[in-house]
């Protein structure tokens, strides 16, 4: 037995899937893109079932690459169930999405969760709104457990089935889909006639197969007819019929309950007017900066002297026991690859990600997205372009898999050109602050932040001009705010963590040792006196530079912490001036993107694109160090 849960983003189902199948799932990604999908087998009612829990989506036509996806993984296969998890706070999209499936003929279950929320505001007659589809539902509480009993029992029974809903379209609209009707004939087609034949209408090519051959043409032809009488797109009105069509039937099932407006709801609306939005998101914004800085700073001194401690010299005895060259460089990339871990994925990354776990439960999140719509339009990005900048001020490597959740690949492209080259992660952050902030002052590092911020609107807007138009669009949810329930938050943040661990850590650990095996054998060192030309009289750095230059390609911060190897000393200020350590901190700050980084965007984007995007990077790092060199010489 096979059961697929489809949903709109952020109506919990998610946790449903957590519910029915506990900690078994398998994270897969669809072939041929990057997009994930969980998948889990389990026993209910000594059934063996599949369950697979599709990315979020709101149509079954267009949309992200996630949500076409999801529309191709339903399209493929003919599930015995589809679980179609509804928010009862918001039916009108999650309505329009079960309108799509019962229009296909897919057997429907629906899970109405929210349903705490729901009774509060108001009174959701279920029994009427089953009748009305034609389709078993299931209130539930997903976080709390409510319903999720019921729920497995309606699935082991196969509750689930089709129905003879049908949507109310224009009468424009109905005339074709008799038209079609006529065209197909007795065909067997492997989806209900009248849904493929919206389908078709809406210009989803999925529904091309087992047609007949002039069918499709004849398509085009009363899509092109309608454009010219309507002035609009058949799929938009077709979408406009389905709203209005959900309007109506909340209009007969849900009785709202008059209410005084509660505490949540005017702070609520404090965060999405402008006046009062935008002061309240920087302050939020800098409490998580000053949050990640301090007590991530602390985590890292505390777990590495705890690390140090423990480890004594057991290393350095590994190293000698291989033996040769070979031996310490293999036992020191080892070392280097779990002190990176200590020092940045725990006390910054897991840290950041914490935070972002609770902003997004809580509901603000999609608040920051709107406040900055209008303003992110400017460099040819929507709002949603925002939570992987967030997510970069933690790791680039999730930071770039968040770029999935942008529509278009030209606005894909932007915000990871932006996120390489002008968002600090965590790592960036570390070496500011501890060369050029710890000697300098927080006057230099806030230069370093207002050039980075600079760079977010220059590089936007050039590549806004440069690269060919797609228009997009934005749909976000904007949910209660409300209190993380901490199962939730931590469930995240371990997903995201561990996501890194199988990402990033593999190619850390090889860069490690392949750069430490360089440096044992001398070939790191000869390249000094070559280039010391450019390091030296460009950027005005002292020569060994180069050779921290070259570790931050694979880490950040082992740039930062190479300096006071090759310096042979902790106190970076008697031998490099402020001055050079602020040309330091900026070109690390602008730097190409570290190796794990680079890996996921050639998984995500191609290696041409992504050798495009680390050259660029390289270029601004060093024109951006040698101006930075010759204006503070110019001035000192």
């Amino acid at each position: 037995m096979e059961i697929v849960l489809v949903g709109n983003p952020n109506v919990g189902k998610s946790v449903v899937f957590n519910s029915l199948t506990g900690v078994g799932a398998i994270s897969s990604n669809y072939p041929g893109t990057t997009v994930e999908y969980l998948k889990a087998e389990v026993l209910m009612g000594g059934k063996k079932v599949t369950v697979v829990d599709l990315p979020g989506l709101y149509s079954l036509t267009a949309g992200t690459e996630d949500q076409m996806v999801a529309a191709r993984m339903l399209h493929s296969s003919r599930p015995d169930c589809v679980l179609v998890v509804a928010d009862a706070t918001r039916l009108e999209p999650s309505l329009v999405l079960i309108f799509q499936l019962l229009e296909l003929g897919y057997p429907v279950l629906v899970a109405m969760n929210l349903m705490a929320v729901a009774r509060k505001r108001g009174e959701l007659d279920i029994k009427a709104l089953s009748s009305i589809l034609g389709v078993p539902i299931v209130p539930t509480v997903a976080v709390t457990g409510e319903g999720m009993e019921e729920l497995v029992k309606a699935l082991v029974n196969c509750e689930s089935r089709p129905s003879d809903f049908r949507v109310s379209y224009d009468s424009h609209i109905e005339a074709y889909l008799e038209v079609m009707k006529r065209g197909l004939g007795e065909i067997s087609l492997k989806y209900a006639p009248r849904g493929a034949s919206i389908k078709l209408l809406e210009g989803d090519e999925n529904f091309t197969e087992g047609v007949p051959k002039e069918l499709p043409q004849q398509v085009r032809r009363l899509r092109e007819e309608f454009r010219k009488e309507h002035k609009e797109d058949l799929e938009v009105h077709i979408n406009r019929d389905r709203y209005g069509e959900a309007g109506r039937i909340i209009s007969e099932i849900v009785h709202p309950r008059p209410q005084p407006r509660t505490r949540g709801q005017k702070l609520s609306d404090l965060t999405m007017r402008p006046a009062t939005g935008i002061p309240i998101m920087f302050g939020v914004l800098i409490g998580v900066l000053l949050t990640i800085i301090l007590l991530g700073s602390w985590l890292e001194g505390m777990l590495l002297t705890l690390y140090g401690d423990l480890i004594g010299n057991f290393f350095i005895d590994l190293g000698n026991a291989i033996g040769g060259d070979i031996g310490p460089a293999l036992a020191s990339g080892l070392n280097l690859s779990i002190q990176a871990i200590l020092a940045i994925v725990i006390p910054y990354i897991l840290l950041f990600y914490l935070i972002l776990a609770l902003l997004e439960d809580s509901g603000y999140l999609p608040r920051v997205v709107v406040l900055l719509d209008s303003v992110m339009h400017k460099i040819g990005l929507h709002g949603q372009a925002i939570i992987p900048m967030l997510v970069g001020m933690g790791c680039n490597v999730p930071a770039i898999l968040a770029t999935r959740v942008i529509e278009s690949r030209r606005e894909k492209l932007i915000l990871a050109t932006i996120i390489i080259m002008a968002v600090p992660c965590s790592a960036q952050m570390a070496v500011i602050i501890g060369t050029v902030g710890k000697y300098g002052g927080l006057v230099y590092v806030a230069a370093i932040l207002l050039i980075l911020l600079g760079l977010v609107l220059l590089l936007g807007l050039l590549l806004h001009r440069a690269l060919k138009f797609e228009p997009t669009s934005l749909m976000v949810e904007i949910p209660d705010l409300s209190v993380p329930r901490s199962r939730n938050v931590i469930t995240k943040t371990w997903m995201r963590v561990k996501e890194f661990f199988l990402v990033a850590f593999p190619i850390l650990l090889v860069g490690s040792i392949v750069l430490e095996l360089l440096s044992a054998y001398g070939i790191l060192q000869s390249l000094v006196d070559p280039l010391s030309f450019f390091t030296v009289g460009f950027l005005g750095l002292p020569a060994i530079i180069i050779i921290a230059l070259i570790f931050g390609v694979l880490r950040k911060e082992m740039s930062f912490q190479l300096l006071i190897v090759l310096f042979g000393t902790a106190d970076l200020a008697s031998v490099m001036t402020v001055e050079q350590l602020f040309v330091f901190a900026l070109i690390m700050a602008t730097f190409m993107p570290c190796m794990s980084a680079l890996a996921v965007m050639i998984r995500e984007y191609g290696l041409k694109d992504s050798l495009k995007v680390t050259f660029a990077s390289i270029t601004l790092a060093f024109a951006l160090g040698g101006t930075a060199h010759f204006i503070l010489s110019s001035l000192l």
